[in-house]
């Protein structure tokens, strides 16, 4: 049994997808100003969460096991 904080943003893999999400709006903050609709671009933003990072953030939280 491995006990945890309550709540911990650094072993809960929606905050690392935020984060991720967050940054890749800072970095193309000056082309989603520039789109009529913001919502096309904030759709690609999500491509910054890939299979790959999420089974990392849920290895770093615990969840899994090697």
């Amino acid at each position: 049994v491995k006990y945890l904080p309550p709540y911990s943003p650094d072993l809960t893999p929606i905050e690392e997808s935020f984060s991720c999400l967050k940054a890749h709006i800072r970095r193309h903050a000056a082309e989603i100003r520039q789109q009529e609709d913001a919502v096309i671009e904030l759709m690609e933003a999500t491509s910054c969460v890939t299979a790959e990072k999420a089974y990392g953030w849920f290895k770093h939280a615990g969840y899994i096991f090697e």
